[in-house]
C-alpha cells in the first residue's frame, strides 16, 4: 500500500510541475492568442499587419523597446500601415501585467530569423 501512495504522490508532483513549466513556456503565446493579435499578425506571412518575423526583425535586440511599445510608452519602430487600428488594439496590451507584456514580447521576438 505504501509504495502505491508514494508513486501516486510522485506522479501528482510531476503532473503539477509539468503543468507549471508548460504555462511558463506558453505564456507569451497564450497572451498573443487571447489578445487576438493572431488576427492581424501571422507567423508565416503579412496579413492585415506585419508578420511576426517582420516585427521580430524590426525589434531585434530591442526587447525593452517592444515592451515599452506594448505598454504605450513609445511609438512603433516600423510602419504599421493601419496605425489607428493598432492603437485601439494596444489598449488591451496596456491592461496586462508587466510580466505578461514581457512574455508577449519574448514570444514575438522568438520569430527572429524565421
Amino acid at each position: 500500500m505504501k509504495p502505491f501512495v508514494l508513486m501516486s504522490l510522485i506522479a501528482c508532483g510531476c503532473l503539477i510541475l509539468g503543468t507549471m513549466l508548460w504555462a511558463v513556456d506558453t505564456g507569451g503565446e497564450a497572451s498573443f492568442q487571447s489578445l487576438r493579435c493572431h488576427t492581424c499578425h501571422k507567423p508565416d506571412r503579412r496579413s492585415a499587419g506585419p508578420s511576426l518575423p517582420e516585427i521580430a526583425k524590426a525589434y531585434n535586440g530591442q526587447q525593452q523597446r517592444l515592451v515599452q511599445y506594448l505598454k504605450g510608452e513609445t511609438g512603433p519602430l516600423m510602419d504599421l500601415g493601419k496605425r489607428q487600428v493598432m492603437e485601439r488594439k494596444l489598449e488591451k496590451t496596456k491592461e496586462i501585467s508587466d510580466g505578461e507584456r514581457k512574455d508577449l514580447a519574448d514570444y514575438i521576438l522568438s520569430f527572429g530569423g524565421k
